[in-house]
């Protein structure tokens, strides 16, 4: 479930399946993982990244969420390497990548984390749950802390700042999805990215509306981050608090 792509001029179809290094979610999300040890952690969607592995080797209590956790490890295996090679095929020919940006390592970085992915939910089962937004099977206020990348924002239509092809996630649904990460937050919600799919990148429209619409006991902000995902302009994460945490 978790997208994949950097810039206007690439157009999906559906959602890709798309994992991260750990360490790239981390700088994604301006996440200091000894900040929040013992804490329950929702990655929502987890896709083939290795950002769950990563966490709890840090002392988190992180589970993972997506629809193709349904499928089995071959399974997985085979769509995130379909994904995968699709995207690096549109990167390549897309005339919006600055030249100085590596594919080939992009594309290594990918491999490792499906690695990694596929030994954790081997090892974890339990952890990686078949579901998707706007509807999640847990609790409300289960988890401490909620990450959404790459799924919020970036599947929003083209003509939004988005890359998925008319009418993608419109607004409303961004509204019931945001609605569901925060009832499942007793802390915090983070989504990256918080600006358009283009080579200079800017706030994301769906993004400021949502901010402008938070429900009582939630405050939120724009913050910038470390993560380079290939363009210019902002990098934002929409860091999201409960005032009473």
């Amino acid at each position: 479930m978790i997208a994949g792509g950097w810039f206007g001029a690439m157009e999906f179809a559906r959602v890709v399946f798309y994992g991260r290094l750990g360490r790239q979610a981390l700088a994604m999300f301006a996440l200091e993982p000894q900040r929040w040890r013992g804490a329950r952690v929702l990655d929502c969607p987890g896709g083939p990244g290795s950002l769950s592995a990563l966490l709890r080797a840090e002392g988190l209590d992180v589970t993972a969420v997506d629809p193709l956790y349904a499928l089995n490890e071959a399974e997985l295996e085979r769509r995130a390497l379909s994904d995968l090679e699709a995207a690096m095929a549109q990167l390549a020919g897309d005339p919006a990548i600055r030249p100085d940006f590596d594919l080939a390592a992009c594309r290594q970085e990918h491999l490792e984390a499906l690695e990694t992915f596929l030994a954790d939910r081997r090892a974890h089962p339990e952890r990686y749950v078949a579901a998707s937004l706007p509807a999640l099977p847990f609790t409300d206020r289960s988890f401490d802390l909620v990450l959404c990348g790459h799924l919020l924002f970036s599947y929003a239509p083209c003509s939004a700042g988005g890359l998925m092809r008319e009418p993608g996630l419109d607004l409303a649904w961004h509204r019931r999805a945001l609605a569901e990460l925060l009832r499942l937050s007793r802390r915090a919600v983070r989504i990256y990215p918080a600006h358009t799919m283009e080579r200079q990148a800017r706030r994301h429209p769906y993004a400021e509306a949502l901010l402008a619409e938070l429900p009582a006991g939630w405050q939120g902000r724009f913050a910038a981050t470390a993560y380079d995902q290939g363009h210019d302009g902002l990098t934002d994460v929409l860091d999201l608090e409960h005032t009473s945490a």
